[in-house]
């Protein structure tokens, strides 16, 4: 067990999880794919939407982590692939957005849905435990119950 800020981040809680992250950072991109591979999640990196919206025509993700400020690029193009793929299979993909901007937020963007609005730097613990709760019917057999919100 890893302990980060006293918090219960058992490796092996994301087994089984796929997960795209799609950041224009590197750093920001590296670090997700560190922590979330060490807690056994099978992560995919894509710096750009057009490269993730590549990826997804291949990979199919539990869950999405994405920043929400691409140069040149929008989120919306990833999310309204997002919503004809759901469309077209049933098949929901929940999204993450983050941001180091606080002016773009969850009510800004109404005419589309995310599941969780981070604004960068973020707690990690905070950050496990909404992916955790996002694709908890995923992982149930690596139930930690300090992850867990209910709700």
């Amino acid at each position: 067990m890893n302990l980060i800020n006293d918090f219960c981040l058992t490796v092996g809680i994301l087994k089984g999880v796929q997960v795209l992250v799609v950041d224009n950072d590197r750093d920001s991109r590296d670090l997700y794919a560190f922590l979330l591979k060490d807690l056994s999640a099978n992560v995919i990196t894509a710096g750009s939407v057009k490269e993730a919206l590549e990826i997804l025509s291949w990979f199919t993700p539990n869950i999405i982590i994405s920043e929400m400020r691409f140069l040149g690029e929008s989120i919306y193009t990833l999310l309204n692939t997002l919503g004809v793929m759901e469309a077209d299979n049933g098949n929901h993909i929940p999204i993450i957005v983050t941001s180091t901007s606080t002016t773009g937020t969850h009510d800004q963007i109404p005419d589309v849905e995310f599941e969780e609005y981070l604004l960068k730097p973020f707690n990690l613990n905070k950050f496990v435990s909404v992916i955790r709760n996002q694709v908890q019917s995923d992982v149930a057999e690596n139930f930690c119950p300090e992850l867990l919100v209910l709700h």
